[in-house]
Formats: structure tokens, sequence, C-alpha cells
């Protein structure tokens, strides 16, 4: 009985997810017709905001009651899946068009930003232990509030997407109702569809890790996912894009700034590999854009993220029932020299 009530407590959730997005985007689309702002800057900004509310929520209440062994992994998992499991579903319905944006600016400072986490992390505290002190993570807010202004004040106001002439424009007040009514209601469908995964995972007996990695990764990027597909299907490939990579952006940079700044995060020594993995597929995702092609991603591409992606879940089985030794972590997670 708890099976079928959790299982519905998912389908409602996730029905609230597609309703949310829905009217998210609607918002944000009149914030773009009416004050002529390109479209893609909302994807990298407020829908990006938007659908990063559920990571910020877990997140500050768990820096808040000191749970810190679930932030890090939250972040590093959702960003994970928002390249690889939501891209690459997005590719496989609609191929991602290029933007000069995306491709010259915002996909290189993701991988500028996870470098710069990995140095952050890496670096000797004098405990031998892996930590995000909290002047680091004032760094990482430093870091995303620089970004905001690039976003805003050089260049990406100037651009001209060509595609406000001909749509109706809605008032500012209506665009503002929608984007506040679609970013609760993604908050409360990722809160119950999350709700309903985590008993599950419960009666199914999975690690605290495995939650913070996946269960709760992927299910707070709900919001992400359900943006992006229904993005693509309504013909809005800047919206996607700048979607997840305005996401990743504001992750790292705000979400585990602030978590960091609020609780210093400790981490577990399998985080070298996850963060490895991050550095992996934020290295290969520029890679994908080179080439004289008009698609940033398209379905063959999508196809290759999404097969990664589950290739990534089975080798986390294996460290889960402890079938793969990470010499690497356990070197990083050594005792402090006297």
């Amino acid at each position: 009985m708890e099976v079928v009530k959790d299982v519905l407590l998912i389908v409602l959730g996730i029905s609230l997810l597609v309703k949310g997005a829905d009217y998210l985007i609607d918002g944000s689309l009149g914030f773009v017709r009416r004050l002529k702002i390109p479209e893609i800057v909302v994807g990298l900004t407020l829908v990006a905001f938007g659908t990063s509310l559920p990571e910020l929520v877990v997140n500050v209440m768990a820096s808040l009651q000191g749970s810190t062994d679930v932030t890090f992994g939250n972040i590093i998992g959702s960003n994970i899946a928002n390249i690889l499991l939501i891209l690459g579903v997005t590719a496989l319905i609609s191929p991602i068009k290029r933007h000069a944006l995306i491709v010259k600016r915002d996909i290189p400072l993701n991988l500028v930003l996870v470098i710069l986490l990995m140095i952050l992390v890496l670096l000797p505290e004098g405990r031998g232990e892996m930590v995000l002190e909290r002047w680091e993570g004032l760094f990482l807010l430093f870091f995303f509030a620089a970004y905001l202004y690039l976003n805003f004040f050089k260049g990406a106001l100037a651009l001209n997407e060509g595609d406000m002439t001909g749509k109706s424009i809605s008032s500012l007040g209506k665009s503002l109702v929608w984007v506040i009514v679609g970013s609760i209601a993604l908050t409360l469908g990722s809160k119950w569809a999350l709700d309903g995964a985590l008993n599950l995972s419960q009666t199914l007996k999975l690690s605290g890790t495995f939650i913070g990695l996946f269960i709760l990764a992927v299910g707070t990027s709900l919001p992400e996912l359900v943006t992006s597909v229904v993005a693509a299907l309504r013909g809005n490939p800047y919206i996607a894009i700048g979607n997840v990579s305005g996401s990743n952006i504001f992750n790292i940079g705000m979400i585990l700034g602030l978590s960091a700044f609020i609780h210093p995060i400790d981490l577990p020594s399998r985080a070298t590999f996850d963060m490895g993995m991050l550095l992996l597929i934020t290295f290969v995702f520029p890679l994908v854009t080179f080439g004289n092609k008009p698609h940033l991603m398209g379905r063959r591409r999508g196809l290759m993220f999404l097969l990664l992606y589950v290739t990534y879940l089975l080798v986390s089985l294996k460290i889960e029932h402890g079938n793969l030794t990470l010499a690497f972590g356990k070197w990083f997670h050594r005792p402090a020299l006297e």
C-alpha cells in the first residue's frame, strides 16, 4: 500500500512539474517580448534560477542542519544529469541549434568553473581531508555575481534574436505572475516527486551516497528536464540549452557557494571520481560544438550522452557495492600529517 502511495506521489509531482514548466516558459517569454530581451538571456538566467529552486532549497536546509553529506553530491549529480540526461533527452526530441553566446562564452565558463571547483576542493586544508571551506564558498559566490554582471551588462542584452515580430505580448504583471506560479509549481512538484522517490529508495535499501548522487540529484533536476523538454517541443531550443548551461553555473556558483558559506562541506573519498566525471563531460561538451553543422547537438550525440549517463550509473552501482576500488579517492582521503 505504501508503494502505491509513493508511486502516486511521484506521478502527481511530475504532473505538477509539467504544468509549472509551461507557466514558467510562458512568463519568461512574456518578459522576452515585452522588454525585448533575447530568449537566450532568459534561459541562462531567469529560467535557470526558477528550475534550480529545488536544489537551492534542499541544499540550504541541509547546510543549516549540518547535513553537508548530501549537498555536494546533490550539486555534482545534478550537473552531470543536466548535461548527459537532460541534453540527451532534449536532443533526441529536437536537435539543439548552436548559438554564439553559448558556444563562445557559457560552455567555456562551465568548464572554467568546474576546474576552479576541483582546485578549491583539492587544496590542502591541513586536515588531510577534502573540504570546501567558507571562504571558498564565498569565492564561488563572487564568481556567480561576476557571471550575472557579464550576462546582463556585457553584451547579452545587445543580442537580437530576430523573433519578436508577429507574437502576442503579455503584460509585465501577467508575465511575472506566471513566472512566480510556475516556480512554485516546479518546487512543489519536485518535492512530491522527490518524497515519493526517497520513500521508494528506503524500501529498496539504497545508501545515502547513492540517493544524493542519483535519486536526490535527478529528483531536483526534474524541473530542468521538464522545462527543457517542453521548450524543445514548443520550438524554443535556446531556452533548452540556455537553461542547462545557466543551471549548472547557478548550481556550483550560487547554490554550492552558499551551502559552503553556511557550513563547510566535508567530502567523501569517492567525490574525486564524481568530480572527475563532471570535469570529463564538461570538457567533452565543448568538443561537440565544433564543426560547421547547424546544430549544437543532434540526435546521435544526444543518444551518446544518454548512454554515457547509463554507464556512469552502472559504474556508481559497482562503487556502491564495493566492487570497484577508487585508489585515487582513497589517496586524497589520507590522514593528516603530524
